[in-house]
C-alpha cells in the first residue's frame, strides 16, 4: 500500500525530471535558495515559462516582478553566468505546500559553480561597508588611487592620454594602525563593484617562487583578467633591500615578473609592510612599481574617538568616552579594540562596565608579552649571544 511519503517522493521525482527536461539540465539537482533567493534572482536573466504536463497558470501580480516566477503553476527558466537553472512552481494544494513542489533545479555538473554564483550575488547585494577609520584626506587619497583609478571612465581617459594602466600603492606603518582594515574595505568594495581581486600571501609567494617556472608562477599571482586589485600582504618578506639582506635573486624574479605583466584593462597593486622603507629595495620603490606611499601612524584623538563611536551603544553608554579617548593616547587601533574586548569580557563576568579594570588588564597583558619577547627573540633579527659578560 502506498503511503503519503511514497506519493510525495513520486511527485517530487516527476516534477524534478520535468523541470530538468524543460531547462535542458543534465542529472538535475533540486535546491532551495533560502538567503540567496533575492540576490541570485536579481542578478540572473529570466528565460521563458514552460508548462508542466500542458498545464500553465500565469500570474499577473506586478509586485516583485524581477524575482517572482510570473506563474502559479509551471516552470520558469533562468540563466546566470552561462549556467542554466529553473524554478519549478507546481503547488497544487494549499494544505500540502512544500519544497518538494516549489524548488530550483540545476545540472549536477554545474552545482558548485551555481553555488559560487549565489555566494557572489549575495556579497554584491550587501550594502557598502563602513570605510576604515582614516582622516578624510587619507581616505580620499586611498579611494582616488584605487577604486577611483579603476572607474571605467577614469581608466579610459588615462589610456587615451597615454597613461599607465597599472598603479602601485605601498601601505606602511607599525602593526595595528589600519593597513589591514583599509585592505579589507577595498576588498569589500571590489566585491560590490564587481572588480576582480586577488590576495597574495607570503606563503603563496614562496610557493610560486619555489615552482619549476618561478617567473611565470609569480607573474600569474599578480595578473588579473579584468579591472581589479591585487593585494600583497607583508611584501617586505620578499623585497627587503638586497644591499642589506642579500636576496638579489628572489627580488629579481619578482621585479621581472611584475614588469612583464601585460594589462588589458587596469590593475592596482596594494602592498603592505610593517618594516621601515629603508629596508625595501630601491628598485622596487621607483615610479611604475610604487607610485604612492601611504603611511599609517598611530591614530590621533579625533580618529580614536571615531573608532570608539562605532562601538556598540551599550559599551559606549557604560564608559566615560572623553576619558577613554584621552587615556588611549599613543595606542594603535588594534590596541583600542583590544580594550573594547576586555571591557566586554569583564561585563560578561562581573555584570558592569569597568574601564579602569580593562586598562589595568591591558597593561598587564602587554607587560607579559614584553617579558616573553625579551627571552625569546621574534621577527627578522636574531639576538647575538652575550660575549665577555656584555
Amino acid at each position: 500500500m502506498r503511503t503519503p511519503l511514497d506519493e510525495y517522493i513520486a511527485d517530487h521525482r516527476t516534477l524534478l525530471a520535468a523541470t530538468g527536461k524543460a531547462a535542458g539540465l543534465v542529472d538535475p539537482v533540486a535546491v532551495q535558495l533560502d538567503a540567496y533567493f533575492h540576490p541570485l534572482l536579481t542578478k540572473a536573466t529570466r528565460g521563458p515559462i514552460i508548462p508542466f504536463d500542458d498545464v500553465l497558470i500565469r500570474d499577473w501580480d506586478t509586485d516583485h516582478r524581477k524575482i517572482g516566477p510570473g506563474l502559479k503553476f509551471g516552470i520558469r527558466l533562468y540563466k546566470i553566468d552561462g549556467i542554466p537553472f529553473a524554478r519549478c512552481y507546481c503547488v497544487f494544494h494549499s494544505d500540502i505546500y512544500d519544497h518538494g513542489t516549489d524548488f530550483f533545479a540545476v545540472s549536477r555538473k554545474d552545482y558548485i559553480r551555481f553555488y559560487r554564483q549565489a555566494v557572489l550575488a549575495k556579497r554584491e547585494s550587501a550594502p557598502p561597508g563602513l570605510p576604515p577609520v582614516l582622516s578624510r584626506e587619507h581616505l580620499d587619497t586611498l579611494k582616488q588611487n584605487t577604486l577611483g583609478y579603476l572607474d571605467r571612465r577614469n581608466l579610459q581617459r588615462i589610456k587615451d592620454l597615454g597613461g599607465r594602466a597599472k598603479r602601485g600603492l605601498l601601505l606602511t606603518g607599525p602593526p595595528g594602525n589600519g593597513k589591514t582594515s583599509a585592505c579589507r574595505w577595498l576588498w569589500q568594495e571590489c566585491v560590490r563593484l564587481r572588480y576582480e581581486y586577488k590576495m597574495v600571501t607570503p606563503d603563496a609567494y614562496r610557493a610560486a617562487r619555489s615552482s619549476c617556472n618561478p617567473v611565470q608562477s609569480v607573474k600569474e599571482l599578480f595578473t588579473v583578467d579584468r579591472r581589479g586589485v591585487v593585494f600583497f600582504d607583508d611584501m617586505d618578506i620578499a623585497l627587503r633591500d638586497r644591499n642589506t639582506v642579500h636576496e638579489t635573486d628572489d627580488q629579481a624574479v619578482f621585479l621581472s615578473a611584475l614588469d612583464g605583466i601585460e594589462v588589458n584593462e587596469g590593475v592596482v597593486y596594494v602592498f603592505t609592510t610593517n618594516c621601515s622603507l629603508d629596508l625595501i629595495d630601491p628598485a622596487f620603490k621607483r615610479p611604475g612599481r610604487i607610485d604612492l606611499v601611504l603611511h599609517f601612524h598611530a591614530p590621533d584623538a579625533v580618529l580614536r574617538r571615531t573608532l570608539i563611536d562605532r562601538w556598540h551603544v551599550d559599551v559606549r553608554a557604560g564608559i566615560d568616552l572623553a576619558a577613554a579617548v584621552q587615556q588611549t593616547d599613543g595606542f594603535s587601533f588594534a590596541e583600542v579594540e583590544e580594550l573594547k574586548n576586555l571591557l566586554i569580557l569583564r561585563y560578561i563576568d562581573a555584570g558592569k562596565w569597568e574601564w579602569s579594570w580593562a586598562m589595568s588588564q591591558f597593561k598587564l597583558n602587554r607587560q607579559e608579552l614584553a617579558n616573553r619577547a625579551a627571552t625569546r627573540p621574534v621577527g627578522f633579527g636574531v639576538l647575538e649571544p652575550a660575549r665577555n659578560g656584555h
